[in-house]
């Protein structure tokens, strides 16, 4: 690993070196920024004082100028000297009238010097320059002596040398180097320590490193980087000894833990682990679920203050004192419903084999218990209704076979009789295969949709049923947009709305009205929709039967249905088409006042 000593600096120079080239640049940096800062706000504090003296003399020469122009330059010689101030004043075509310390006669045009120039335009104007006259540098400020109102268009110009303001600033940028200085070698103590105090611990730790490698110490390092210091290489060559070692081992473990981990998180039953304490030793993320507390968090807890179900706590009491793996179902309330549990539980064993504590699975059998219900009524009431018509067809062929076959006008009604009958055990087989064919094609997601129109569905759907309601003087109306379309299995819908329909056409009074009508609308939550509705002016439905009339074979009133020839499962299967579909199908009835079912489709 070691490319050697050629590449690698001692790591004491790494460090020393660098942060000593970071604090010299910092500090520069910050010594040049300083500088400038003061000798800008110097300059503008110079600059801001004679001008303050410009706007203080500009009044006395403007009286000369009106007055007694003769004595303009005796008197900016006097201010000049008296202030330690050059003044100079400047016509408007450039022209010096007077300045106090050159013979204005003698001295160029200062129309095109910078600061006269923006003076000119009723400014204030600033410039800091070698001057031609003086040869020297000085600081000009220039100010308009009056305003484009009145005759005198000329500048007032004050300006002081620049030596001053070089002095200082000399004073104060040799002050700041001293500090700097200063600063610089401060840190390059400071850095000389930090650096030892960095290195002296990596040399320590090769000679911890060594007896890792030979096995005298359990805490091991590697270190597999080549561009380091030559202490830090140095430690690396020695960590390599025992690196494969350790890393295999490690390898293993973790390995082993992930197993572990993945298997007991990824159970759908519930794991429960309890030690003898009765303290929480492990649980996953299904059983935590159930009693809804964090897996991490109840480490460690008293299972009293966790598992709040006093059957789950007497049975886990109860395993704990037998030692020997038990089973019992319970019920828990986990929020608004209860569930279901089979608990199996088995002894809990330390690596030495002595018992720890108990393993408790809970399996959540709400469903099948839910299905297995489902499965005996749906077996009782097909039981009963296939029953009745069974019996009905045994009772009169019995009839016939006792003699009345012999009576012409007996056995054709018994004979009628045994038809309907045997009609009605078809229609119920008939509807309950399309149930399964519906259950079977919306478990498989293998429904076919496509975009129809719905008027033209409706207009199908009414002309199917038109021969019974005629019979009954009942009127079909249709209430729908022509160009109205949703996506949908036509043959499906069909049967669906056919069902409803019947239903209207079997339970309304004769010459009434029933109306198909599909709209276009939004939900609550903003999807759009359509609304398939079948109205009628029936008997109409109690509230406590509008729950359940969906269910198979429900009656409201069983004598009647049976009476109108119904099955039982037509409602059922409107349900379970509308399921298929991602719809719903609702029931809006008043007793006396007809019944409104309603499929509401995702458009």
């Amino acid at each position: 690993m070691n490319s050697g000593p050629m590449r690698n600096r001692p790591l004491f120079w790494q460090i020393f070196l660098a942060c000593l080239v970071i604090i010299i640049l910092a500090v520069s940096a910050v010594s040049w920024y300083g500088t400038t800062t003061v000798r800008r706000f110097y300059y503008r504090q110079m600059r801001a004082d004679i001008h303050s003296r410009a706007v203080l003399v500009r009044p006395q020469i403007l009286d000369l100028l009106r007055g007694n122009p003769g004595s303009l330059q005796e008197f900016c010689r006097q201010t000049g000297r008296a202030a330690r101030t050059r003044i100079t004043v400047i016509a408007a075509d450039g022209t010096v009238l007077a300045d106090s310390n050159e013979d204005p006669a003698h001295m160029d045009n200062h129309g095109h010097r910078p600061e006269v120039l923006v003076a000119f335009q009723g400014r204030v104007g600033s410039s800091f320059r070698l001057s031609k006259t003086l040869a020297r540098k000085m600081l000009y400020v220039a100010i308009p002596l009056a305003g484009n109102t009145t005759e005198h268009r000329g500048v007032l110009r004050l300006s002081v040398p620049a030596t001053s303001m070089d002095m200082v600033l000399a004073t104060i940028h040799r002050r700041i180097m001293i500090g700097t200085l200063f600063i610089i070698l401060l840190a390059a103590l400071f850095s000389y320590f930090i650096a030892r105090r960095i290195s002296r611990p990596l040399e320590e730790m090769r000679a911890a490193a060594e007896q890792l490698a030979s096995g005298k110490s359990n805490q091991p390092l590697l270190l597999r980087d080549t561009h380091v210091s030559r202490e830090v290489a140095d430690l690396a060559g020695s960590l390599n000894n025992m690196a494969e070692q350790v890393s295999r081992r490690i390898k293993i473990i973790i390995q082993q833990k992930n197993e572990l981990e993945a298997v007991f998180s990824s159970m759908t039953e519930g794991i429960l682990a309890i030690d003898r304490q009765h303290r929480v030793i492990r649980i996953n993320r299904t059983a935590a679920g159930l009693f809804q507390v964090d897996p991490q968090a109840v480490k460690e807890k008293p299972m009293e203050g966790v598992l709040r179900n006093r059957d789950l706590q007497a049975f886990i009491v109860r395993a704990l004192d037998m030692g020997e793996p038990a089973s019992r179902d319970i019920v828990l309330n986990s929020g608004e419903e209860e569930v279901l549990l089979s608990l199996n539980a088995v002894p809990l064993y330390d690596g030495d084999g002595k018992e720890m504590g108990v393993l408790v699975a809970l399996d959540n059998v709400t469903r099948i218990h839910r299905l297995e219900t489902i499965r005996r009524d749906f077996v009782a009431n097909v039981s009963h209704e296939l029953k009745t018509p069974i019996t009905a067809i045994r009772g009169y062929v019995e009839t016939l076979r006792d003699g009345a076959v012999n009576d012409p006008d007996h056995s054709r009604r018994f004979l009628e009789i045994i038809g309907r009958q045997a009609s009605r055990l078809d229609a119920i087989v008939d509807d309950l295969l399309t149930l399964s064919r519906i259950e079977d094609t919306t478990e498989k997601d293998a429904i076919r949709k496509a975009r129809e129109n719905i008027f033209s569905l409706l207009d199908f759907c009414r002309q199917t049923c038109s021969v019974s309601a005629d019979q009954k003087g009942i009127t079909l109306a249709i209430e729908c947009e022509p160009s109205l379309e949703a996506p949908l299995n036509r043959a499906m819908m069909e049967q669906a709305v056919i069902n409803l329909l019947t239903n209207a056409i079997t339970y309304s009074p004769d010459h009434s009205r029933v109306v198909l009508q599909a709209t276009a609308g939004r939900e609550d939550d903003g999807r759009r929709v359509i609304r398939l509705s079948v109205r009628d002016q029936g008997p109409g439905i109690a509230r406590e039967h509008q729950q359940r009339i969906f269910e198979r074979f429900y009656r409201c009133d069983r004598a009647r249905s049976r009476e109108a020839g119904g099955t039982g499962l037509g409602l059922a299967i409107v349900k379970h088409i509308a399921q298929a579909h991602n719809a719903t199908v609702q029931v809006d009835s008043h007793p006396g006042r007809g019944s409104t079912f309603t499929i509401i489709l995702p458009a």
